[in-house]
């Protein structure tokens, strides 16, 4: 989690990242990609009701930001 913690502030991120140590949740979101609890990098857009509206699977990073931002646009338009 610390390292979640320090990305975001040298990256400027503000809203909260998610950290799941103990695997539950990506677990449960069917993301993890072997027994040694290693998920696959995955993007979850939720909206304001907690709804999953898109997810984003085998995510690359050149692109993903963008991908994101204009699906969150689409939803809040």
């Amino acid at each position: 989690m610390e390292s979640h913690r320090e990305f975001a502030r040298a990256s400027g991120i503000v809203p909260p990242l998610l950290a799941d140590p103990e695997g539950r949740l990506c677990a449960a979101l069917g993301v993890l990609a072997d027994p040694t609890g290693n998920a696959k990098r995955t993007t979850f857009v939720v909206d304001r009701d907690g709804t999953v509206r898109y997810v984003f699977e085998a995510v690359k990073v050149p692109g993903h930001a963008a991908a994101v931002l204009e699906v969150v646009r689409e939803m809040n338009s």
